[in-house]
C-alpha cells in the first residue's frame, strides 16, 4: 500500500509551515543588541483564541466554500511586516468572509461573473506570500472572498522537445520541480519563498528566483498564459517569440490579480542540472566587489548565481553563520593577512551542470577575481547557504519573540545610478527614526548587463504597542520608498507594488502610464470588484 505523507499545515500568525522554525543565533543577538539595543521579550496571541467576527451573507458560489475562523484567518493577509504584527497581536482590521477553491478556469469564471454580479470584491490566492500588501482584505462595506487556487494545481502537459511545461497556476514551487523530475527538466525558479508560493504567484508577480541569473526571470520562462477575468479571458499561445503587436503576456505578468486569475501558463524549462556548487570569496571592499560582478556578467560566465554582501551584511555573516559559515577569530586573523580585513565583502557565486562544467566555470571565475585581490573561501559557505536559502525567513519570527523588528526592500537600477541609490537608502533608513538606531545590511542579490538589485534588510528595536511598532516601520518605508525614484532606482525588483509601494507607482510609470493600465484593468474587470487596492490605489495603506 502506497502512504502519503499529510499535507503540511501553514502557521496562522507567522511564516511557514507548522514545526519549522529558525532561532536567532547567539552571535547575531549580540551584534544586535551592541548595535540597536537590548530588546524586551513579546508574545504572541494564539490565533485560535481570537473572536473573529461573523462573515457576511454571500451568493451561492459553485465551488467549495469555507466560512472556517482558521480558514479566514489564514487568508486575512499577506507575510509582510504590518501583517504579521496583526496576526501576532490580534489586530486584524478586517477578515474575508469566505474562503473559496475553484478546481479549473471554468470554475474560477463562474464565480468571478457571480461576484461581479453581487458586487462581492474577490483576492486571488496562491501562496499569501506577499510582503508588499498585495493579498491583504481591508475594510469595506462589500463583502470579499478570497480565491484560493490551490485545487487548481499540477503539471498538465510537457513538450520536451521545444522545452515547454504547461502548469497550472496554483502548483506550488516543490511540487512543479517534483512533477518535472521524471523528465528530467527544471524550471529553475527559486524564490525564497519557494516552498510556500505558486507558479501563478510568480507570474502576478514579476518574481525574479535566486538562480535567474543562469534560468532568467519569470518573465522570461513564460511562453504562455490563460487570464481568467470578469469580462472576457485572455488565452495567450505559447510562442518562441512574435511580432504581432503588443506583448499581451506582459500586461497579466505583474498583474496581481488586478486584471484577473492566472488559471494556467506554459513555460520553458531547462534540462534538469547534476549537480550545483557555490564557491565563496571575500573581496576588499564594496566599490571593488561590485565591479567585479559588473566584469563577471559583462563576460558572460554560465554562472547561475552571484551575491555579493555589503561590509555590514559580511560582518554578520562572517560573526554568525547566517551568510553559510561562522569563522573564529584565528580564522578572520588569516584572512586579514590575506588582505581581506574590515571592509571585505562576501561574494557567493554558484555555478550548475556536469562537475566538469561547473569546474571550469568557477576556475573561470577565480582567474578574473584574482585582478581584484579575491580570498576563497571554498564551497563550505555556500552549501550552508543552499542548506539553509529557504529558512532564511523564519528568522525574522524568532527576532519578533525576543523583541526586535526587522524587514527587508529591493530595488535595482543601472550601473551609473548603483552606488548613489546604496548610498540613498541605507542613509534614510539609519537616520529616519530618531530616537531609534536602525541597523542597515545590504546585498547585491541579481546582477545583469546594465544594472543589478539592492536588497536590504534592517533592525530596529519593537514597541509594545503594535500600532506605535506598525507606525515606526511606516515611518521607514515610507522614508526608504520615496528616496528610490529619485535616485533613479525601481520601487520594486522583485516583491510587486501591491497595495504599499502603489501611492507611489506613477512616479515610476507615469501618469499616463498608469491611467492607460487602469483602463485596461476596467475593461477587464468593470465593477472593480478584483483585488481593488493593489497598483492604482493612491491611498496610503502601509498602517492598515
Amino acid at each position: 500500500m502506497k502512504h502519503t505523507a499529510p499535507p503540511r499545515r501553514r502557521k496562522l500568525n507567522a511564516w511557514g509551515f507548522e514545526g519549522v522554525s529558525f532561532s536567532p543565533p547567539r552571535p547575531l543577538r549580540s551584534w544586535l543588541e551592541e548595535r540597536i539595543g537590548p530588546p524586551e521579550p513579546r508574545s504572541a496571541v494564539d490565533p485560535r483564541s481570537l473572536r473573529l467576527p461573523a462573515p457576511a451573507r454571500l451568493p451561492d458560489l459553485p465551488v467549495p466554500t469555507s466560512d472556517d475562523p482558521a480558514d479566514r484567518l489564514l487568508h486575512a493577509r499577506g507575510r509582510g511586516f504590518s501583517d504579521l504584527v496583526r496576526l501576532r497581536t490580534g489586530t486584524l482590521p478586517a477578515l474575508p468572509d469566505a474562503v473559496v477553491r475553484p478546481e479549473d478556469a471554468t470554475d474560477v469564471q463562474e464565480v468571478l461573473r457571480i461576484c461581479s454580479r453581487a458586487g462581492v470584491r474577490v483576492i486571488p490566492w496562491g501562496g499569501g506570500t506577499s510582503v508588499t500588501g498585495g493579498v491583504n482584505t481591508l475594510p469595506s462595506a462589500a463583502p470579499t472572498v478570497v480565491l484560493d487556487l490551490e485545487r487548481l494545481s499540477g503539471l498538465v502537459a510537457v513538450d520536451a522537445r521545444s522545452g515547454h511545461a504547461r502548469v497550472r497556476a496554483g502548483t506550488l514551487g516543490p511540487a512543479l520541480e517534483a512533477a518535472l523530475a521524471p523528465h528530467r527538466l527544471t524550471l529553475g525558479h527559486f524564490p525564497q519563498s519557494w516552498e510556500l508560493s505558486t507558479l501563478g504567484g510568480w507570474v502576478a508577480t514579476r518574481s525574479s528566483g535566486q538562480e535567474s541569473l543562469g534560468f532568467g526571470r519569470i518573465e522570461d520562462l513564460v511562453a504562455g498564459l490563460e487570464l481568467v477575468a470578469p469580462a472576457g479571458r485572455l488565452s495567450l499561445p505559447a510562442l518562441p517569440a512574435s511580432a504581432a503587436g503588443p506583448d499581451l503576456r506582459q500586461l497579466a505578468l505583474g498583474s496581481e490579480g488586478r486584471f484577473g486569475v492566472i488559471t494556467e501558463a506554459t513555460v520553458r524549462v531547462s534540462p534538469r542540472p547534476a549537480r550545483r556548487a557555490v564557491e565563496a570569496f571575500l573581496l576588499p571592499q564594496w566599490e571593488d566587489g561590485v565591479e567585479a560582478v559588473r566584469e563577471m556578467v559583462l563576460a558572460g560566465l554560465p554562472l547561475h548565481m552571484l551575491r555579493l554582501s555589503d561590509p555590514t551584511e559580511t560582518e554578520v555573516g562572517l560573526a554568525t553563520g547566517t551568510g553559510g559559515h561562522a569563522w573564529s577569530p584565528l580564522a578572520r586573523g588569516w584572512l586579514r593577512l590575506r588582505g581581506a580585513g574590515p571592509g571585505s565583502c562576501l561574494l557567493l557565486c554558484g555555478a550548475a551542470g556536469t562537475p566538469r562544467e561547473i569546474r571550469w566555470t568557477l576556475g573561470e571565475t577565480r582567474r578574473l577575481l584574482k585582478r581584484y585581490r579575491a580570498v576563497s573561501l571554498g564551497e563550505g559557505p555556500g552549501r550552508r547557504w543552499l542548506l539553509d536559502r529557504f529558512r532564511h525567513p523564519y528568522l525574522r519570527d524568532g527576532l519578533f519573540d525576543l523583541g526586535w523588528a526587522t524587514d527587508t526592500l529591493e530595488t535595482a537600477a543601472s550601473w551609473s545610478a548603483l552606488p548613489g541609490l546604496y548610498r540613498a537608502v541605507r542613509l534614510v533608513l539609519a537616520s529616519t527614526l530618531p530616537n531609534e538606531e536602525v541597523a542597515v545590511l545590504c546585498h547585491v542579490s541579481h546582477a545583469y548587463r546594465d544594472g543589478a538589485s539592492l536588497y536590504f534588510t534592517f533592525f530596529f528595536r519593537d514597541a509594545e504597542d503594535p500600532e506605535e511598532m506598525i507606525a515606526l516601520w511606516a515611518a521607514l518605508k515610507r522614508a526608504a520608498t520615496s528616496v528610490l525614484p529619485a535616485a533613479a532606482g525601481t520601487l520594486s525588483h522583485h516583491h510587486g507594488i501591491g497595495s504599499w509601494h502603489a501611492p507611489w507607482y506613477a512616479r515610476e510609470a507615469g501618469t499616463d502610464g498608469v491611467r492607460l493600465l487602469a483602463a485596461a484593468a476596467r475593461e477587464l474587470d468593470p465593477q472593480g470588484i478584483l483585488n481593488p487596492h493593489v497598483l492604482f490605489d493612491p491611498v496610503d495603506r502601509l498602517e492598515v
